[in-house]
């Protein structure tokens, strides 16, 4: 076996650990695949890490439906090693076309192999032999106008979701959501600009082999076209961080100030805070706030690297106490945890584990540390609201019971001012942005921005 294949076969491997773990221990796929790609050296073959995991979790309804039709044994029955690397293969037959089929099996009859032994090598080349052969009759076919868990199918999305998005958007809009969800998002860095501009950083990057074009939504920064940043010296130096677009427009809803004191209530791991820190028109002070002090660690780390200055973490749980500042704060800034609906084409594994109850329940825990943040927002100051969902429950009806029972607090009126040229037209009637990666591109947030009454 050539070195290359080698590799090849490496890749798949660790995609097949990756996927274990996932479903396993319930674990995030991102950080995974950020430790396995060390293990990888040729740049091929992290792109491959990341294209089988990532498209295995978007694809997982269908993959495991065209494993239940080929296979002699239920899917959920299946030894978790096997069905990991019965996954990995499908995944390459179905959906990878520049990879012959004889060799997506070969490698996911090793895979298997090595994790499970001969015996279940031998069904998982069956199994994968069966779904090459008939291909065109195993994935979901386009779904019929009106059918809802025809169009769930074909996008690989919960039926129960889908059925929610076509109430709430109609179908057209949905249809684009859901394909949206199943494309790579794209990696979007923000010029560090204690140490640059955003054209002084693509410069740099280019000269590393990095591709890049100017954002359309944000100042600042750069759509990556080809290439990872995250390898460059220029990244290792702390002129860029990794942040979607839509998380940096709600940064700007926060209207700091130079000297104004800002209160990130869920701040880990950091991107909001580090892109006032690092804007020297700005140059707040900013209270970093988390309850768990691992989640912080990222956050200082990403601080370290990026020379931000005035950045203080703080431990602190924002559902149960108001932030422990000394002095009301100009600003507060509640991104709050919650069911990430917004973000399904970066975390795809987040489909497979909500259930109809969790954006509830996600909006009385984010009902409480709105309470708590309000508490120490200055006479004047203002109140960021945000989630990364796209479920009303989170974000329209808990801004509209907060404000029903805040009589002080009025929306801003004059947001649309605080949004780039280009995104403007997301800020709706009701002074609320709202993003859709089906719409424009971004992850998905609603976001409100609050003004208390001076006294």
């Amino acid at each position: 076996m050539s070195s290359r294949s080698s590799e090849g076969l490496a890749a798949r491997a660790s995609a097949a650990d990756v996927l274990l773990r996932v479903e396993r221990d319930g674990a995030r796929a991102g950080p995974l695949l950020a430790v396995a790609e060390r293990g990888l050296r040729d740049p091929r073959d992290r792109a491959l890490l990341h294209e089988t995991v990532l498209g295995v979790l978007r694809r997982l309804r269908s993959i495991d439906g065209a494993l239940a039709a080929a296979g002699t044994r239920p899917v959920a029955q299946l030894d978790a090693r096997v069905r990991a690397a019965l996954r990995v293969g499908a995944h390459a037959v179905l959906y990878l076309d520049r990879i012959p089929d004889f060799a997506a099996v070969d490698s996911a009859v090793e895979v298997a192999k090595r994790g499970a032994g001969v015996r279940a090598a031998g069904y998982v080349n069956a199994v994968l032999r069966r779904i090459a052969a008939r291909r065109g009759e195993l994935l979901p076919p386009p779904p019929r106008p009106g059918n809802v868990d025809e169009l769930a199918a074909h996008h690989d999305h919960p039926t129960w979701w889908v059925a929610r998005r076509v109430e709430r958007l109609g179908w057209e809009r949905t249809v684009r959501l859901l394909a949206a969800d199943n494309r790579p998002a794209p990696t979007v860095v923000r010029a560090n600009l204690l140490r640059g501009t955003a054209a002084e950083l693509g410069a740099l990057l280019s000269a590393e082999g990095i591709e890049t074009e100017p954002s359309p939504w944000v100042p600042d920064a750069l759509r990556v076209v080809s290439g990872s940043p995250q390898r460059t010296r220029a990244f290792a130096e702390g002129r860029a961080y990794i942040q979607d677009e839509a998380a940096q427009l709600v940064a700007g809803l926060l209207a700091a100030r130079p000297g104004s004191l800002v209160i990130d209530v869920c701040a880990a791991p950091g991107g909001k805070c580090v892109q006032l820190a690092c804007d020297p028109a700005v140059a707040p002070t900013i209270v970093a706030c988390d309850r768990s002090w691992t989640r912080l660690r990222r956050l200082t780390d990403n601080v370290r690297r990026l020379g931000a200055p005035r950045v203080f973490p703080v431990v602190a749980d924002g559902e149960r106490h108001p932030p422990p500042i000394a002095r009301p704060a100009d600003a507060v800034l509640v991104d709050a945890p919650c069911t990430a609906t917004g973000t399904l084409r970066r975390h795809p594994e987040i489909r497979w584990r909500l259930a109809p109850e969790d954006p509830a329940r996600a909006a009385e825990r984010q009902g409480r540390l709105l309470a708590r943040a309000a508490e120490v927002v200055a006479p004047g100051g203002r109140l960021v609201y945000a989630v990364c969902s796209l479920e009303e429950e989170e974000g329209e009806d808990v801004a509209r019971r907060w404000a029903a029972a805040h009589p002080d607090f009025s929306v801003d009126r004059e947001m649309v001012e605080r949004v780039p040229g280009a995104a403007r037209g997301w800020v709706g009637p009701d002074g609320a942005l709202r993003t859709d990666p089906g719409d424009a591109g971004l992850d998905g947030f609603f976001a409100v921005a609050w003004v208390r009454a001076a006294r």
